[in-house]
């Protein structure tokens, strides 16, 4: 029930989206209006490099991971953006370390509620390979963003299908400074819902850069 659910909720953003995205023709004339860049505008078009950190408990006995990711958003029309990230970690654990590595590729959408805040809803595929065991999955992340001067924050929850996720759910906090006309940076906190796979108190941190084009 919680599947199809979150299915049908991302279907009808990313339709409700790609509707708004489509704009009418512009008006005939002898000039052209060049777009205006609001001040407070959120970027749909970037690429992140950032430092990962993550930590739980499985059965009384405490893990960290550390490692680094990246992550590629580009919007190719008004309301509409597609989504590429990958990781690798190195998990310290019992009886010794594994390397994880993860992949996604997903397309979101985004509903202005106001000109600096929108509601964001992504949806895509997910790939998980631990110790040389991998599995697929569908992830889901519903979330706000919010801009104000150079402050930029991006708060929801991520519900990822994949087996092998440290999480079932995921809630996440972003902020980020513009410390450039096209350079953020930005601090990540992560929190887990559910208990997936027996792993408890799981939360990470995630510090990184930015680049906006």
């Amino acid at each position: 029930m919680i599947k199809k659910t979150l299915a049908l909720l991302a279907l009808a953003v990313v339709t409700t989206t790609a509707q708004a995205g489509t704009s009418a023709p512009a008006p005939s004339g002898k000039g052209v209006i060049a777009p205006i860049i609001e001040p407070d505008q959120i970027s749909y078009n970037n690429f992140s490099l950032a430092y990962l950190f993550n930590s739980g408990n499985v059965g009384g006995n405490n893990f960290d991971a550390h490692g680094v990711g990246a992550a590629l958003e580009y919007s190719p029309v008004n309301n509409l953006y597609l989504a590429l990230g990958g990781s690798w970690s190195s998990l310290d654990s019992f009886p010794g370390s594994n390397d994880i590595w993860t992949g996604n590729a997903g397309v979101g959408g985004y509903i202005p509620l106001t000109s600096n805040i929108h509601f964001v809803t992504e949806v895509g595929a997910s790939y998980i390979d631990v110790s040389a065991t991998n599995a697929w999955g569908v992830y889901v992340t519903p979330h706000i963003r919010a801009k104000f001067g150079n402050f930029e924050t991006h708060l929801g929850a991520t519900y990822n299908s994949n087996d092998l996720a440290l999480d079932e759910w995921t809630g996440f906090l972003r902020l980020l400074y513009e410390v450039a006309p096209n350079v953020d940076l930005f601090a990540t906190g992560t929190l887990g819902l559910s208990g997936n796979n027996g792993i408890d108190d799981l939360y990470g941190v995630q510090a990184g850069v930015r680049y906006k084009f």
